[in-house]
Protein backbone atom coordinates (compact mmCIF):
# COMPACT_ATOMS: atom_id res chain seq x y z
CA UNK A 1 0.00 0.00 0.00
CA UNK A 2 1.23 3.29 -1.07
CA UNK A 3 2.09 5.88 1.86
CA UNK A 4 0.24 8.84 1.56
CA UNK A 5 1.14 12.45 2.69
CA UNK A 6 -1.05 15.56 3.71
CA UNK A 7 -0.60 19.32 2.91
CA UNK A 8 -1.85 21.61 6.02
CA UNK A 9 -3.52 25.01 4.27
CA UNK A 10 -5.93 26.30 7.09
CA UNK A 11 -5.23 30.34 7.25
CA UNK A 12 -5.95 31.18 10.79
CA UNK A 13 -3.15 32.36 12.75
CA UNK A 14 -1.87 30.76 16.30
CA UNK A 15 0.04 27.83 16.87
CA UNK A 16 -2.60 26.20 18.96
CA UNK A 17 -5.47 28.04 20.89
CA UNK A 18 -6.15 28.30 24.54
CA UNK A 19 -8.44 25.43 25.33
CA UNK A 20 -7.69 21.77 24.80
CA UNK A 21 -11.07 21.61 23.52
CA UNK A 22 -9.78 24.29 20.08
CA UNK A 23 -6.06 23.20 19.94
CA UNK A 24 -5.43 22.32 16.28
CA UNK A 25 -2.68 23.58 14.02
CA UNK A 26 -3.18 25.79 11.48
CA UNK A 27 -1.01 26.91 8.68
CA UNK A 28 -0.71 31.06 7.62
CA UNK A 29 -1.03 31.85 4.33
CA UNK A 30 2.48 32.89 2.91
CA UNK A 31 4.40 34.28 -0.46
CA UNK A 32 7.17 31.57 0.48
CA UNK A 33 8.16 29.02 -1.62
CA UNK A 34 8.07 25.51 -0.22
CA UNK A 35 7.86 22.89 -3.03
CA UNK A 36 11.68 21.98 -3.24
CA UNK A 37 11.23 21.33 0.80
CA UNK A 38 7.89 19.29 -0.43
CA UNK A 39 10.00 17.57 -2.82
CA UNK A 40 12.77 16.83 -0.20
CA UNK A 41 10.50 15.32 1.96
CA UNK A 42 8.88 12.81 -0.26
CA UNK A 43 12.34 11.85 -1.50
CA UNK A 44 13.15 11.01 1.82
CA UNK A 45 9.96 9.63 3.33
CA UNK A 46 11.35 6.70 3.72
CA UNK A 47 14.40 7.13 5.04
CA UNK A 48 12.30 8.77 7.99
CA UNK A 49 10.18 6.03 8.87
CA UNK A 50 7.80 6.72 6.53
CA UNK A 51 5.77 9.03 9.48
CA UNK A 52 6.42 12.05 10.38
CA UNK A 53 5.16 15.07 10.87
CA UNK A 54 7.27 19.11 9.72
CA UNK A 55 6.14 22.03 11.15
CA UNK A 56 7.93 25.45 10.73
CA UNK A 57 6.80 29.08 12.74
CA UNK A 58 7.93 32.28 12.03
CA UNK A 59 7.01 35.94 13.53
CA UNK A 60 4.50 33.97 15.57
CA UNK A 61 2.92 32.23 12.92
CA UNK A 62 2.79 28.47 11.68
CA UNK A 63 4.34 28.49 7.74
CA UNK A 64 4.71 25.21 7.00
CA UNK A 65 3.09 22.32 8.00
CA UNK A 66 2.78 18.61 6.63
CA UNK A 67 1.69 15.15 7.76
CA UNK A 68 3.58 11.90 6.26
CA UNK A 69 2.18 8.87 6.24
CA UNK A 70 -0.16 7.99 9.42
CA UNK A 71 1.45 11.15 11.47
CA UNK A 72 -0.36 13.59 12.76
CA UNK A 73 0.19 17.43 14.04
CA UNK A 74 -1.73 16.38 17.21
CA UNK A 75 -0.71 12.78 18.28
CA UNK A 76 2.21 12.88 20.56
CA UNK A 77 5.13 10.80 20.14
CA UNK A 78 7.92 10.52 22.06
CA UNK A 79 10.69 13.43 21.41
CA UNK A 80 13.89 11.00 22.84
CA UNK A 81 16.96 13.51 23.99
CA UNK A 82 14.66 16.90 23.16
CA UNK A 83 13.50 16.00 26.50
CA UNK A 84 16.71 17.70 28.02
CA UNK A 85 15.79 21.22 26.59
CA UNK A 86 12.65 21.10 27.85
CA UNK A 87 14.10 20.15 31.36
CA UNK A 88 16.75 22.49 31.28
CA UNK A 89 14.06 25.03 30.50
CA UNK A 90 11.93 24.40 33.59
CA UNK A 91 15.52 24.52 35.69
CA UNK A 92 15.92 28.13 34.01
CA UNK A 93 12.32 29.03 35.28
CA UNK A 94 13.16 28.11 38.96
CA UNK A 95 16.29 30.33 38.59
CA UNK A 96 13.91 32.89 37.51
CA UNK A 97 11.77 31.93 40.26
CA UNK A 98 14.53 32.59 42.75
CA UNK A 99 14.46 29.23 43.81
CA UNK A 100 18.07 28.23 42.94
CA UNK A 101 21.04 28.95 40.84
CA UNK A 102 22.96 27.25 38.08
CA UNK A 103 25.89 27.10 40.32
CA UNK A 104 24.53 25.81 43.40
CA UNK A 105 25.98 22.29 44.25
CA UNK A 106 23.37 19.49 44.39
CA UNK A 107 24.45 18.42 47.68
CA UNK A 108 22.42 21.44 48.78
CA UNK A 109 19.22 19.96 47.77
CA UNK A 110 20.61 16.15 48.28
CA UNK A 111 22.92 15.63 51.29
CA UNK A 112 23.64 12.07 50.52
CA UNK A 113 26.06 13.20 47.34
CA UNK A 114 28.18 14.57 50.33
CA UNK A 115 27.89 11.25 52.21
CA UNK A 116 30.01 10.21 48.89
CA UNK A 117 32.34 12.56 48.48
CA UNK A 118 30.40 14.18 45.75
CA UNK A 119 29.73 17.36 47.17
CA UNK A 120 31.40 19.48 44.52
CA UNK A 121 28.78 18.59 41.94
CA UNK A 122 26.55 21.66 40.46
CA UNK A 123 23.54 22.25 38.82
CA UNK A 124 25.08 23.43 35.79
CA UNK A 125 27.22 20.37 35.92
CA UNK A 126 23.77 18.22 35.68
CA UNK A 127 22.78 20.40 32.76
CA UNK A 128 26.05 19.91 30.75
CA UNK A 129 26.77 16.52 31.05
CA UNK A 130 30.11 17.71 32.92
CA UNK A 131 29.41 15.75 36.49
CA UNK A 132 32.59 13.80 35.92
CA UNK A 133 30.67 10.53 37.00
CA UNK A 134 31.82 7.72 35.36
CA UNK A 135 28.61 7.54 32.40
CA UNK A 136 26.20 4.48 31.80
CA UNK A 137 25.87 5.27 28.01
CA UNK A 138 23.67 7.02 26.33
CA UNK A 139 20.01 6.20 26.42
CA UNK A 140 17.68 5.89 30.31
CA UNK A 141 19.31 4.65 33.38
CA UNK A 142 17.82 1.21 34.15
CA UNK A 143 14.96 1.94 32.57
CA UNK A 144 12.49 -0.87 34.85
CA UNK A 145 14.62 -0.85 37.84
CA UNK A 146 14.02 1.89 40.49
CA UNK A 147 10.05 3.58 40.96
CA UNK A 148 11.01 6.63 41.86
CA UNK A 149 13.54 9.41 41.16
CA UNK A 150 14.93 9.21 44.50
CA UNK A 151 15.68 5.56 44.56
CA UNK A 152 17.47 5.74 41.39
CA UNK A 153 19.46 8.77 42.44
CA UNK A 154 20.43 7.84 45.56
CA UNK A 155 21.84 4.72 44.04
CA UNK A 156 23.52 6.16 41.31
CA UNK A 157 25.04 8.32 44.11
CA UNK A 158 26.52 5.66 45.79
CA UNK A 159 27.64 3.65 42.86
CA UNK A 160 28.82 5.76 40.52
CA UNK A 161 32.49 6.60 40.88
CA UNK A 162 33.93 9.80 40.04
CA UNK A 163 35.72 9.34 36.85
CA UNK A 164 37.21 12.77 36.11
CA UNK A 165 36.74 16.26 38.41
CA UNK A 166 33.74 17.63 38.04
CA UNK A 167 33.64 19.88 35.30
CA UNK A 168 36.56 19.47 33.31
CA UNK A 169 35.49 16.34 30.67
CA UNK A 170 31.83 16.50 28.78
CA UNK A 171 30.66 12.63 28.56
CA UNK A 172 27.44 12.17 26.91
CA UNK A 173 25.02 10.89 29.77
CA UNK A 174 21.44 10.85 31.28
CA UNK A 175 22.54 10.76 34.38
CA UNK A 176 23.04 14.48 35.33
CA UNK A 177 19.43 14.75 34.08
CA UNK A 178 17.81 11.91 36.79
CA UNK A 179 20.35 14.47 39.46
CA UNK A 180 19.01 17.34 37.68
CA UNK A 181 15.02 16.21 38.23
CA UNK A 182 15.47 14.66 41.77
CA UNK A 183 16.79 18.43 42.79
CA UNK A 184 13.77 20.00 41.43
CA UNK A 185 11.86 17.59 42.78
CA UNK A 186 13.38 18.51 46.32
CA UNK A 187 12.86 22.52 45.35
CA UNK A 188 9.43 22.61 44.25
CA UNK A 189 8.21 19.53 47.02
CA UNK A 190 5.91 17.97 44.04
CA UNK A 191 6.88 15.15 41.42
CA UNK A 192 8.93 16.01 38.33
CA UNK A 193 6.30 15.51 35.84
CA UNK A 194 4.00 17.50 37.63
CA UNK A 195 6.60 20.26 38.01
CA UNK A 196 6.98 20.65 34.21
CA UNK A 197 2.95 20.59 33.58
CA UNK A 198 2.62 23.25 35.55
CA UNK A 199 5.65 25.92 34.74
CA UNK A 200 6.18 25.05 31.31
CA UNK A 201 3.69 22.96 29.08
CA UNK A 202 0.58 24.72 30.46
CA UNK A 203 1.74 27.90 29.83
CA UNK A 204 2.52 26.88 26.55
CA UNK A 205 -0.51 25.51 25.20
CA UNK A 206 1.59 21.84 24.98
CA UNK A 207 -1.73 20.03 26.23
CA UNK A 208 -0.38 17.32 24.55
CA UNK A 209 2.59 16.95 26.18
CA UNK A 210 3.80 15.12 29.66
CA UNK A 211 6.91 13.13 30.76
CA UNK A 212 5.07 9.39 31.86
CA UNK A 213 4.13 8.57 35.06
CA UNK A 214 4.03 5.05 35.34
CA UNK A 215 5.58 2.34 37.64
CA UNK A 216 9.11 3.47 36.88
CA UNK A 217 10.69 6.87 37.44
CA UNK A 218 9.92 9.26 35.48
CA UNK A 219 12.94 10.09 32.55
CA UNK A 220 13.77 13.63 32.25
CA UNK A 221 16.78 13.36 29.45
CA UNK A 222 14.29 10.96 27.10
CA UNK A 223 11.33 10.59 28.30
CA UNK A 224 9.13 13.23 27.30
CA UNK A 225 6.06 12.93 24.87
CA UNK A 226 4.75 15.79 22.67
CA UNK A 227 2.80 16.52 19.80
CA UNK A 228 4.60 18.06 17.00
CA UNK A 229 2.66 21.50 17.25
CA UNK A 230 2.88 21.62 21.01
CA UNK A 231 6.85 20.97 20.62
CA UNK A 232 7.00 23.93 17.57
CA UNK A 233 5.08 25.66 20.58
CA UNK A 234 8.42 25.29 23.10
CA UNK A 235 10.53 25.97 19.98
CA UNK A 236 8.54 29.61 18.97
CA UNK A 237 9.57 30.71 22.41
CA UNK A 238 13.21 29.73 22.12
CA UNK A 239 12.91 31.77 19.14
CA UNK A 240 11.43 34.49 20.88
CA UNK A 241 14.14 34.55 23.38
CA UNK A 242 11.67 33.56 26.24
CA UNK A 243 8.27 34.71 25.14
CA UNK A 244 5.48 33.30 23.71
CA UNK A 245 2.34 34.35 22.66
CA UNK A 246 3.26 37.88 24.18
CA UNK A 247 3.83 36.23 27.83
CA UNK A 248 7.35 36.17 28.85
CA UNK A 249 8.04 32.63 30.20
CA UNK A 250 11.92 33.01 30.39
CA UNK A 251 13.76 35.74 31.56
CA UNK A 252 15.74 37.84 29.02
CA UNK A 253 18.66 36.53 31.14
CA UNK A 254 17.80 32.59 31.68
CA UNK A 255 16.57 32.54 27.20
CA UNK A 256 19.92 33.41 26.87
CA UNK A 257 21.50 31.23 29.32
CA UNK A 258 19.18 28.08 27.31
CA UNK A 259 21.38 29.02 24.43
CA UNK A 260 25.00 29.71 25.30
CA UNK A 261 27.80 27.40 24.52
CA UNK A 262 28.80 25.75 27.35
CA UNK A 263 31.70 23.30 25.86
CA UNK A 264 34.93 23.27 24.01
CA UNK A 265 36.17 20.68 21.62
CA UNK A 266 39.25 19.83 23.71
CA UNK A 267 36.09 19.18 26.38
CA UNK A 268 34.02 16.90 24.56
CA UNK A 269 35.25 13.24 25.38
CA UNK A 270 31.93 11.35 24.47
CA UNK A 271 29.36 12.58 22.04
CA UNK A 272 25.91 11.48 20.33
CA UNK A 273 26.53 10.49 16.89
CA UNK A 274 25.74 12.90 14.44
CA UNK A 275 26.70 16.25 16.54
CA UNK A 276 30.90 16.17 16.15
CA UNK A 277 32.02 19.71 15.54
CA UNK A 278 28.66 21.09 17.95
CA UNK A 279 29.57 22.64 21.13
CA UNK A 280 26.66 21.83 23.68
CA UNK A 281 24.45 24.70 25.16
CA UNK A 282 21.89 23.45 27.80
CA UNK A 283 19.26 20.83 26.65
CA UNK A 284 20.54 21.46 23.05
CA UNK A 285 23.44 21.53 20.40
CA UNK A 286 25.02 24.75 18.96
CA UNK A 287 24.79 23.75 15.36
CA UNK A 288 26.19 27.12 14.43
CA UNK A 289 27.60 30.36 16.11
CA UNK A 290 27.19 32.55 13.91
CA UNK A 291 24.63 32.30 12.55
CA UNK A 292 23.34 31.24 15.31
CA UNK A 293 21.05 28.06 14.78
CA UNK A 294 20.28 25.49 17.44
CA UNK A 295 19.35 22.12 17.00
CA UNK A 296 18.25 19.08 19.26
CA UNK A 297 18.33 16.12 17.92
CA UNK A 298 16.89 12.59 19.24
CA UNK A 299 17.88 9.31 19.31
CA UNK A 300 14.40 8.25 18.90
CA UNK A 301 14.81 9.95 15.47
CA UNK A 302 13.02 13.64 15.80
CA UNK A 303 15.02 17.04 15.29
CA UNK A 304 13.76 20.48 16.43
CA UNK A 305 15.88 23.43 15.07
CA UNK A 306 15.60 27.13 15.72
CA UNK A 307 17.51 29.53 13.42
CA UNK A 308 17.88 33.00 14.78
CA UNK A 309 19.36 34.17 11.29
CA UNK A 310 16.42 33.32 9.19
CA UNK A 311 13.97 33.66 12.38
CA UNK A 312 12.22 30.34 11.90
CA UNK A 313 11.58 27.22 14.17
CA UNK A 314 11.06 23.79 13.07
CA UNK A 315 10.25 20.51 14.22
CA UNK A 316 10.73 17.22 12.70
CA UNK A 317 8.80 14.13 14.83
CA UNK A 318 8.65 10.57 14.02
CA UNK A 319 5.84 8.06 14.96
CA UNK A 320 8.45 5.34 15.80
CA UNK A 321 11.65 5.22 16.87
CA UNK A 322 14.22 4.48 14.00
CA UNK A 323 17.61 4.88 15.57
CA UNK A 324 19.88 8.02 15.29
CA UNK A 325 18.89 10.97 13.52
CA UNK A 326 18.88 11.01 9.78
CA UNK A 327 21.79 13.74 9.99
CA UNK A 328 22.07 13.89 5.84
CA UNK A 329 18.49 14.40 5.48
CA UNK A 330 18.10 16.63 7.94
CA UNK A 331 20.34 19.13 6.83
CA UNK A 332 18.63 18.54 3.62
CA UNK A 333 15.01 19.72 5.49
CA UNK A 334 17.08 22.53 6.88
CA UNK A 335 18.62 23.94 3.55
CA UNK A 336 14.76 23.34 1.69
CA UNK A 337 13.71 25.79 4.64
CA UNK A 338 16.19 28.19 4.47
CA UNK A 339 16.09 28.57 0.56
CA UNK A 340 12.36 29.17 1.29
CA UNK A 341 13.19 31.85 3.14
CA UNK A 342 15.40 33.52 1.14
Amino acid sequence: MLTTCRSLSLSLFLLAASTASAQKLVVSPSTYNFKPLDQVLDQDQKLLDKNFTVLVSKNNQVIYGKEMGEAKVNIPVAVGSISGWLTAAVTLAMVDQGKLSLDDKVSTYLPIFKTYGKAYITVRQCLTHFTGLAPMGIGSLHIGKYQTLEAEVNDLCAKREIQTNPGTEFRYSTIGYAILARVLEVIAKKPFALLVKETLFRPLNMQRSNFPVGEYAVDPAEGAVCSPSDLLNFTAMVLNKGVFNGKRLLSEASAAELLKPETTAAQIKSSPVGVDGYAYALGAWIQSADPLIVVSPSFKGSWAVVDFARGYAAVILVNKEFGEPKKQQYFGIQEAIAQALQ
